[in-house]
């Protein structure tokens, strides 16, 4: 899944400028100089900032989507791709609307799990102080009704973003046929009674007029109806309302309990009940209030007082009320579960109607300690109560069993696998480490799917388990490598928890047994994942930062397989600047590449590949005009191109080579690159090292001035540069054979290419037009070049390390070396019979030093045991020079030469 399109966005990722701003903000919370004290504050305030950066987005969209809507269209337009469109638009608000509910949930719970100091007891234990405070300061100071305060202001939140209330209730007011009027309680109800009463002239309630009353005034539906009209008539009476105004009272009471599931303050409440004449509403339900706003309030009441209030709600919570809203706004208030449970919808609800009362509960249980001992005797007694506390059990996983509850239901099972609701849940059960560590399966289960990914490999899940773990994975829980939003909420999610650890570690606070484990390495694929949508996203400036928050080895693992699709030189030197800014090693970071590419080459072939997979001359005896001949293009044809894996080996060494320290490795490591090419006759691979990471270059990082060749076998002056570049993990000696090994194997490189343009031109000659001077010329300056490349190979070429004991060396000369200067006297031999008999001189001149005693030429080729193809290839070319005519592009060097080395044309001449 590594990424395979350089410096372009793949089609179809268009990242979002949030992606940037993300960044941003993180960038700005680690920037070098700030205090630990100061990064975690940055880094505590990072939910806010990306909570308030999601509001902006949703904000510009909503506009956006509103003016299309009301523009007018074109009638040609395809609807087909209108309702598309719309649909996709209300797929991000929908999107972008959870990631405002997870941020919010994140800004809320990350400052109390992270405080200095936090307090142990709980105000429903024994071990509290009973004195009196005010409700706010009783949720302040107990951490557990805090963080369950702070859970449920983010549900009333939630709950608040949704639609008007007077919206929710338009149908039920619609069904109450009495047009806008929202006041004056139940008209058709009150109609009724005074028709009855002015019928028959009665001035009483009706209850007195007689006995039959009951059979007889009924309302529209036959059904007894109510006579009084005061709020409780209903149920005190057992009678109904008028069709009309039940649905009236119904969406009364759908409005009350909105109001306190979205957290109204009571100010909000009254005004509401106030504009409907319903005021005794607000009142009944302002005993004790948990509004969003975190002003708690309670009536100023003793505290039994208000104990019995909540007890006389649960009584109107379960055997009251004519309607399930009317039950359930009791219920609410009350701490009741089941009552609230029956209007819930969604998950939202269910989790809120359990928070709500396990926080009741514990305010409760605090106002029986503020109330005297035979009250609380007495009421305990008298009045039943639902303890939320105890009907969830043990204290300790509680948020977590009601988590896992919410996910089996049938009810909230389907939204509960929603990701974002499930890295939601996961917050809340503080079960964010199991989450983040099966989101990081899912990660490397989509990056594995189509072979083996370099940047996310495979995590076994057996040896990685948790605790009490049943090993069970809901793929549809989390999100996938191409739910780019999501995979950015996660990671950043992540990126949280790691900063925040090292924080502690950094501090010497104890860090707990996962936070030791080996679990973090699995959920670091979250990171990498992300990165990997950084690289297609053409944000590669970005990673390093996100690699950043790695540990290493991973981070240099994950910056390496990002960073070795870079091509180019000046944005591979911006990349480092950036790596050496967020305090990763530089130097480490390109020693590491490249010695995972390396790795990643296939050594399996490491015993030296037979002789005859190596062959660049042609085939049969060499005839007297062309020799042997070289074959064309045996590097490869024209177009042909290194696999993957050489090509990043060598841009490995690129990026090593632009790091100036790192010069003994790039020796080194180059060194055991060219071995592995040669082995495997990978020529174009070997070419393309030889060009873009030449020994030049390498010396210009050694020492910024030209350095004279004969000081490359001097250990001395190694040692000198190596002391001078501040380099202790290198040995004067093996930099010295790894700079003598890497120069003489670009000698064979550079002979090879040369002489495959020898071939090429061979090629070409038979069908080069003849007198062509320019050709002619060309082949001239292409002869010059291949006797300048081929010169180090005829002296000592690989023996000082031969001697010393490389037997790769060894078998690279038996190899290469004959097969090279039997094509080197066919280049000549074309030469001389093209050019200049000059040519066919040097060959013989090479002829006598191989045949010179102890030659080390001669021996390679009684090795190798081809010294009869050598003899017969110098056998046609005496003959080729018998038998030459002339000299076709003869030039005044060629006297000269002639001079320093003694040769004469006429003693090979043959007189016709």
């Amino acid at each position: 899944m590594e990424p395979k399109v350089e410096n372009k966005q793949i089609k179809g990722i268009q990242p979002g400028p949030q992606v940037e701003e993300f960044a941003n903000a993180l960038d700005s919370c680690l920037t070098p100089g700030l205090s630990l004290a100061e990064k975690r504050a940055r880094v505590l305030d990072l939910p806010r900032r990306y909570h308030e950066n999601a509001i902006r987005r949703l904000m510009q969209k909503r506009p956006k989507r509103a003016r299309d809507g009301n523009e007018d269209v074109d009638m040609d337009v395809d609807d087909n791709d209108a309702v598309k469109q719309d649909s996709k638009e209300l797929s991000e608000m929908r999107q972008l609307e959870r990631e405002i509910q997870t941020w919010d949930l994140v800004r809320r719970l990350l400052p109390l799990r992270c405080a200095e100091a936090r307090s142990a007891t709980s105000f429903f234990s024994p071990a509290t102080p009973a004195k009196k405070r005010s409700l706010h300061d009783v949720v302040d100071a107990d951490p557990i009704l805090k963080e369950r305060r702070d859970v449920l202001q983010w549900l009333q939140t939630n709950a608040a973003s949704g639609p008007d209330i007077d919206e929710l209730a338009r149908e039920l007011q619609q069904n109450a046929d009495r047009g806008d009027i929202i006041a004056h309680g139940w008209l058709h109800t009150r109609s009724k009674i005074k028709l009855r009463k002015s019928m028959t002239a009665w001035p009483h309630l009706l209850d007195r007029q007689s006995p039959s009353v009951a059979a007889s005034h009924i309302n529209s539906d036959g059904a007894p109806l109510v006579t009084q009209l005061d709020p409780d008539a209903g149920s005190r009476q057992g009678r109904k309302l008028e069709p009309q105004d039940d649905y009236f009272e119904r969406a009364i009471w759908l409005g009350c309990f909105e109001h306190l599931r979205r957290g109204s303050s009571l100010q909000t409440m009254r005004d509401w009940c106030q504009e409907r004449t319903e005021m005794w509403r607000a009142i009944s339900m302002s005993g004790m209030l948990l509004p969003a706003d975190g002003k708690e309030t309670m009536a100023d009441a003793p505290p039994a007082t208000l104990v019995l209030w909540r007890r006389m709600c649960l009584s109107l919570a379960r055997g009251g009320g004519s309607d399930d809203y009317e039950r359930a706004v009791y219920g609410l208030l009350s701490g009741d579960i089941a009552s609230v449970e029956k209007v819930a919808k969604s998950w939202d609800d269910f989790l809120f109607a359990n928070y709500n009362a396990l926080l009741r509960t514990q305010i409760d249980t605090y106002l029986l300690g503020q109330s005297p001992p035979d009250t609380v005797s007495a009421l305990t007694q008298s009045f039943p109560s639902f303890d939320a506390v105890q009907f969830h059990g043990e204290l300790e996983g509680v948020e977590k069993r009601l988590v896992a509850t919410l996910e089996t239901q049938r009810s909230t099972r389907e939204e509960a696998l929603e990701p974002n609701k499930a890295l939601q849940a996961s917050l809340i059960a503080r079960d964010v480490d199991r989450h983040l560590y099966q989101q990081a399966l899912v990660l490397t289960e989509d990056a594995n799917k189509d072979g083996p990914s370099l940047l996310l490999p495979s995590i076994h899940p057996t040896a990685w388990r948790f605790p009490n773990d049943k090993g069970d994975l809901v793929r549809n829980k989390f999100f996938g490598l191409d739910e780019h939003e999501g995979l950015r909420i996660a990671c950043h999610v992540y990126v949280l928890m790691a900063l925040l650890r090292q924080f502690d570690a950094l501090e010497g606070k104890t860090q707990d047994q996962l936070a030791m484990s080996h679990w973090r390495s699995g959920q670091e694929s979250i990171i990498a994942g992300y990165t990997d949508y950084l690289a297609r996203a053409n944000l590669k400036e970005l990673i390093p930062l996100y690699c950043s928050i790695l540990l290493s080895p991973r981070q240099y693992e994950v910056l390496s397989w990002n960073m070795i699709h870079e091509q180019n030189a000046d944005r591979r030197m911006t990349q480092l600047k950036l790596i050496k800014r967020v305090g990763i090693d530089v130097l480490k970071f390109v020693e590491t590449l490249a010695k995972l590419v390396f790795d990643k080459l296939d050594h399996s072939n490491d015993p030296l590949v037979p002789r005859e997979m190596f062959s660049i001359i042609g085939s049969g005896p060499p005839t007297v005009r062309h020799g042997r001949g070289i074959k064309a293009d045996f590097f490869g044809a024209d177009g042909a191109v290194t696999s993957t894996k050489d090509e990043h080996v060598i841009r490995s060494l690129e990026w090593l080579l632009q790091v100036q320290v790192a010069w003994p490795e790039v020796l080194r490591i180059g060194v055991q690159v060219y071995k592995f090419f040669f082995r495997n006759t990978h020529l174009l691979a070997a070419r393309r090292l030889m060009e873009r990471v030449q020994f030049d270059a390498i010396l210009q990082n050694v020492s910024g001035h030209e350095i004279d060749f004969g000081m490359l076998d001097d250990v001395d002056f190694w040692a000198q540069q190596l002391e001078l570049g501040g380099i202790a993990s290198a040995e004067p000696e093996q930099v010295m054979t790894d700079a003598r090994n890497y120069r003489e194997l670009e000698h064979l490189a550079r002979a090879l290419d040369s002489l495959e343009t020898i071939g090429s031109l061979m090629g070409l000659s038979q069908e080069a037009p003849s007198g062509d001077r320019k050709f002619w010329s060309g082949v001239g300056d292409a002869v010059k070049v291949m006797k300048d490349r081929m010169q180090p190979l005829l002296g000592s070429w690989l023996l000082t390390s031969i001697e010393g004991g490389d037997k790769e060396l060894r078998e690279l000369r038996q190899v290469y070396l004959p097969e090279a200067i039997l094509a080197f006297v066919s280049g000549l031999h074309y030469a001389g019979n093209g050019l200049s008999r000059d040519n066919l001189l040097e060959c013989m001149d090479l002829a006598g030093i191989i045949a010179e005693r102890e030659s080390n030429l001669a021996t390679a080729f009684v090795e190798a045991k081809r010294m009869r193809e050598l003899v017969e290839a110098f056998a046609a070319c005496s003959k080729a020079l018998a038998t030459a005519k002339g000299n076709k592009g003869a030039t005044g060097s060629s006297s000269k030469k002639m001079r320093e080395t003694g040769w004469s044309r006429d003693l090979w001449a043959v007189q016709q």
